[in-house]
């Protein structure tokens, strides 16, 4: 797959959580299974690259690819990056990045959320008539 997207922290994080571009429906018969093996969610599932090689081997010997019919060509990203690099360091940065989003948004869900504005009390265990109806009782003003 070629990548003409950013290659950022954002995009990684995406991709951990299962982001995929999307599956060409004229692909010749094989790559989109191919594209899917090599898709897991798994690393350890995924092919290996003589694997790969075997496929596509087979996958040649079935159909001639026309370049025409593999699907829509878009222009290059012109902040890529082209040459190989390991994405090792990106990735646990961006493993640290989305963790600390989590913790950040578990605090902010553990943060008791008070309104000034609000000057009525719910009394859960006091019923009007047995008929299940609450009763609201105001607050009293402690100025007043």
């Amino acid at each position: 797959m070629i990548m003409w997207e950013n290659h950022n922290t954002e995009l990684i994080i995406e991709i951990c959580d299962g982001l995929r571009p999307p599956i060409i429906t004229n692909a010749p018969e094989g790559y989109i299974d191919l594209m899917k093996d090599c898709w897991h969610s798994d690393p350890e599932k995924r092919p290996t690259a003589a694997e790969v090689s075997k496929k596509v081997e087979k996958i040649l010997e079935i159909d001639r690819i026309y370049i025409s019919d593999i699907g829509p060509v878009k222009t290059n990203n012109p902040e890529a990056i082209y040459k190989s690099r390991y994405l090792s360091d990106m990735i646990k940065s961006a493993a640290s990045t989305r963790s600390l989003r989590s913790k950040s948004i578990a605090l902010e869900l553990d943060q008791p959320q008070k309104n000034s504005n609000d000057k009525r009390k719910f009394e859960d265990n006091h019923f009007i008539n047995g008929t299940g109806n609450k009763k609201i009782k105001p607050i009293e003003d402690e100025n007043n």
